[in-house]
Formats: C-alpha cells, sequence, structure tokens
C-alpha cells in the first residue's frame, strides 16, 4: 500500500505531503483544483512521460517521492532479479529538471524507466477516465478476460514467443528480398558472361581482323604491286637480277688489280640472293591473294560484331572486353543467395509458429472456460450498482492468424434491459452505465490481480444519487482487501469514504497553488454539505452532510 506521498515543485503543486492509511480514501476538490495534478504526480513516480513543462520553478527541479508498504506482496524475487535492496518500507522517487531531464530510483538505487513502470504494474492500477473509453477496445477486453482466467504466465510466454517470431519472420523477408535480387543479379550477370563467353574472344583478334579486312578489299591492288615487284627485280628484260649477273662479272674482271675486288663480288652475290629470295617470295604471295568476296563478308561480319560488343560494354577494345568477361564470371561466383540460410530460417518460423499456436490454443481453452463465469459476476455485481436486468455475454473468436495476444478476438456484448439485442458495449451503454460496467470489472479483477492499490479517476462519471452511493459500497468492499483511493465530485461517494482528503487552490501575490490536507470530522461534514449544496453551507444542507456521512459509516 501506499504510506507516503511527497511532491514538491510539480505543475501547481510547490510542496505537498500525503500520508495515506489502508482502507478507502477519497479526494475530492473544485473542477480545477489540482486533482488531475495530484493523480499525474502519482503516474510519474511510476514511470510516465515526464518533459520540463511539469517543473513548476525553473530554477528547481521536480521531486515526487512515493514510499510503499511491501508487505506480504512477494515482490523479493522482482528485486533480487533487479539487483535491488528489498525494503518493507520501499521509497520510489522520480526527479524532473528544468532541462526534461529525469532520474528514477527505488531506495536510492538508479533505476530505468522501464523497471519504475514494471515495478507499478504489481503495486497499483490506476482507472482513468480515458480507461472507460477503452472499454470499447478489443485489445482492452481481451486483457480484462485474460487477468479474470489467469492467463499472465501464458501471455508471457506467448509474447515472447511472438516477439521471436516476428523477429524471424522479419529477418526472413529480408534474407528473401536479398536472395531475389542475387537471382536477379546472377541472372543479369550470367546472360552478360554468357554474350561474351559465347564470342570466343581472343587476345589482339580485332587487330588482325582489320589487317585481312584491308586486304581482301585491296587484293587486285596488292596483286599488282607484287607482280611488278617480281618482274622487276627476276622476269623483266632488264630485271635487277641480271644486271646484278653482270656487274659481278665487271668486277671479276679487275680481281687481279683490286684488293677489294674479291669482297665487292661477295656483298654483290649476297645482294643478289636476297633480291631472289624476294622476288620468289613475292610470287608465292600473290599466288596466295584471292579476291574472296564470302570471306570479306565473314571479316566484315565478324569485326562489327566485336565493335557491337565495345559499345555495349562500354570498352575500347576486344583485351578490354576480355577482362570485362573474367570480371563478370569472378562477380558471379562471388554472389551468396544463401538459399541454405534462408531455407533454415522458414523452418525456424515455422517451428516457431507451431510452439503459438499450442500457446494460443490454451489461451482461447482458458478464456472460453471463463468467459461465461466472468460475464455472470459483472451481471451480479451490475445488479446491485442499480441496473436492474443486465444481460452481458463475452464472445471468443478465432481469428484464424497470430496476433500479439493470441488468435483471438473478444468481444463484450451488453445489454441494460430485458428487450434489448445484446450489442458492443460501447455501442449501446450510456455513459452512467460504462462507468459502472467498468466498476463491476475493475473490482472483479482487483481481487484476481491482487494488487496492493487501486485508484479511480472519477469513475462515478454519469451516475448520482443511490447509484453512486452503491458504487462507493462497492469501492468501500474493496478496500477490506486493498488500498482503494477514488477522486470523485460526488458527495455519495465521499462520504463513504475511510479518509477524505480536500485538494484545493489558494493564492498570493505572485502565485497560485494548489494544495491538498486532510480533513477532520467537522471539515469533512463542511465539505460535504458544500458538495450538496454550493459555496453557501445552510444548516439544511450542513444536516444532509451528517445524514450522508452516517450513512456512509
Amino acid at each position: 500500500m501506499i504510506e507516503r506521498v511527497n511532491i514538491s515543485d510539480y505543475a501547481l503543486i510547490e510542496r505537498s505531503e500525503l500520508q495515506l492509511k489502508p482502507g478507502f480514501s477519497v479526494i475530492t476538490g473544485e473542477t480545477g483544483a489540482g486533482k488531475s495534478i495530484l493523480l499525474g504526480a502519482l503516474g510519474l513516480s511510476l514511470g510516465m512521460r515526464a518533459d520540463s513543462s511539469v517543473v513548476r520553478d525553473s530554477a528547481s527541479k521536480c521531486v515526487v517521492e512515493v514510499e510503499y508498504n511491501l508487505t506480504g506482496y512477494g515482490l523479493e524475487d522482482w528485486f533480487k532479479s533487479n539487483d535491488l535492496d528489498f525494503d518493507i518500507h520501499t521509497v520510489v522517487r522520480r526527479q524532473v529538471s528544468s532541462e526534461g531531464k529525469s532520474r528514477s530510483f527505488i531506495n536510492d538505487t538508479p533505476v530505468t524507466v522501464k523497471q519504475l513502470k514494471e515495478f507499478g504494474s504489481y503495486i497499483i492500477d490506476i482507472h482513468s477516465q480515458h480507461q472507460s473509453l477503452l472499454l470499447g477496445n478489443r485489445d482492452f477486453q481481451a486483457d480484462l478476460l485474460d487477468s479474470f482466467c489467469g492467463n499472465g504466465e501464458l501471455l508471457s510466454q506467448y509474447s515472447s514467443l511472438y516477439a521471436t517470431r516476428k523477429s524471424l519472420m522479419q529477418q526472413y523477408e529480408t534474407l528473401a528480398e536479398e536472395c531475389k535480387k542475387g537471382e536477379e543479379e546472377r541472372d543479369f550477370l550470367s546472360y552478360r558472361f554468357n554474350m561474351l563467353d559465347g564470342a570466343k574472344l581472343r587476345m589482339g583478334e580485332a587487330a588482325e581482323l582489320e589487317q585481312e579486312l584491308a586486304l581482301l578489299q585491296n587484293s587486285e591492288q596488292v596483286q599488282g604491286a607484287l607482280g611488278s615487284l617480281v618482274y622487276e627485280l627476276r622476269d623483266g628484260d632488264d630485271n635487277i637480277c641480271s644486271r646484278l649477273k653482270g656487274l659481278r662479272g665487271t668486277v671479276e674482271r679487275v680481281r687481279d688489280y683490286l684488293s677489294e675486288a674479291s669482297e665487292f663480288d661477295e656483298r654483290l652475290k649476297s645482294v643478289a640472293i636476297e633480291l631472289s629470295d624476294i622476288a620468289d617470295e613475292a610470287e608465292h604471295r600473290a599466288e596466295s591473294i584471292e579476291c574472296n568476296p564470302r570471306r570479306l563478308e565473314a571479316v566484315e561480319e565478324r569485326l562489327n560484331q566485336l565493335y557491337d560488343l565495345q559499345m555495349k560494354f562500354r570498352c575500347g577494345s576486344v583485351d578490354d572486353l576480355i577482362t570485362e568477361r573474367d570480371e563478370i564470371n569472378r562477380k558471379i561466383a562471388s554472389l551468396n543467395v544463401n538459399s541454405e540460410e534462408l531455407e533454415a530460417l522458414e523452418s525456424r518460423v515455422a517451428e516457431c509458429g507451431e510452439r503459438l499456436l499450442a500457446i494460443a490454443i490454451k489461451l482461447h481453452d482458458s478464456r472460453v472456460k471463463g468467459r461465461k463465469l466472468l460475464a455472470e459476476k459483472v451481471v451480479e455485481l451490475l445488479q446491485g450498482l442499480g441496473i436492474k436486468h443486465p444481460s452481458i455475454e463475452i464472445e471468443v473468436e478465432d481469428n484464424d492468424h497470430f496476433m500479439h495476444n493470441g488468435c483471438d478476438i473478444v468481444r463484450i456484448l451488453f445489454a441494460a434491459n430485458k428487450n434489448q439485442e445484446l450489442h458492443d458495449i460501447s455501442d449501446v451503454a450510456s455513459g452512467g452505465e460504462i462507468s459502472r460496467v467498468m466498476l463491476a470489472f475493475k473490482s472483479i479483477l482487483a481481487g484476481c490481480k491482487k494488487l496492493p492499490v487501486v485508484i479511480f479517476d472519477e469513475i462515478d462519471t454519469g451516475v448520482s444519487g443511490n447509484i453512486a452511493h452503491k458504487m462507493a459500497e462497492l469501492m468501500h468492499e474493496m478496500s477490506r482487501s486493498m488500498q482503494v483511493i477514488a477522486i470523485s465530485h460526488l458527495p455519495q461517494i465521499a462520504s463513504v469514504g475511510d479518509w477524505h482528503f480536500k485538494v484545493y487552490k489558494e493564492d498570493s501575490d505572485s502565485e497560485t497553488l494548489s494544495k491538498i490536507r486532510l480533513l477532520n470530522s467537522e471539515e469533512r461534514v463542511n465539505e460535504l454539505a458544500i458538495m450538496m449544496s454550493g459555496s453557501e453551507i445552510s444548516s439544511e444542507a450542513k444536516l444532509a452532510a451528517e445524514r450522508l456521512l452516517n450513512r456512509g459509516k
């Protein structure tokens, strides 16, 4: 239970301390007095979002400190698992600086906001006005049923496995996309490689073909040139080889008189032999050259193929094409499609799905088993809260696919009268009826969860008179096994509380502050009288307040 709440520099609260006791405490105050501020400060200690706007004085920091008595709640293991010192009188402190920086402590040990929220989930259930609107939300309806059925452990197992499966599916989808892109890239590269490999490229081939093309295109001119060369060197009437022979004879005649004659003769002989060889080779080459249109066409076609490939692959030569082909082949070899890893992930997703389904079936069976009993208990409480002929039915429909809380869609159907058909509760229930239905559920579930503290923030919206008194009696009944705190604007509820706190504003020359204090018996009567009749406390109003207070007791 909460024993003490200290608040400093939070919104309109400069400094305030509440000493809370077991049982049923009621907090009242005029609209705008700061009741919601008080609840916001408490929420801050439970890990709710904090920013600089909550800091009253920019020169200081906001501090909310709550002391709990944890006797008999079995939280020792939680403290141990979080490496925190356990104390029966545990103090939670949250600080927020004017820059919006937040620090949290449990028994003076720094903790994370996540730990703060987790600790709070074992201690307090805060019912806000917004939560009544959630009664039409499917997930909230499922949470109500699961809390009643005690499905916490199953949901924890399911949630963990659901997150694992979701992560595996994301990995699978990412890898599948990578594999798909890898396959597409490999197909594209293979297409380019096959185009180059099928061309049977050879180093220097283009230069050779270009030379051959030039020869084929000018074969007659080349043959003519070679024929003239042979004629002049060897076959003509006055050919060079014959003239060299005559020159050798001239030199021979002066051999006896000229010492260099033998050398000249040898050199002329060598020249004659070389020129004769040239004539023979030229004749042979001229005979090998022919005008071949088919070969000319083939060479031109091959060169066009090579030029096209150079343009497609943006290469300057056949040698560059060969380099490109080899690089593409290397890329294909290096591509890792991970098909085996993909299959392994697919298998893990399937296995995880089977385990998840097994838990989902257990959740479904538990919900189906508990829904009727929960509906009966709520109906019984609603009858005591002034709805004479309520009908509640809880549907559990298998949705055939995994959601974050199982495979079921839970619907709470409601009718307030005998002649009404059952419909979704948010569609047919009035504001007052929703408040009472919510209180009935909270009353049942508070016992199931065995929470130390339940706080109701104006759960009496839409009700008044005797119905409000019945709601107060139900909250008082709950306070026998837990600490119940109700923020209310109705005197019928305030009169039933064991303790009555008043939130009020106080003005000074420079500022307006919210304050809270515990009312004594006389102050309580006066506060109830004001709540019943307005600002003027008449003797009749005071007498009515006393009667209401006595009825509450």
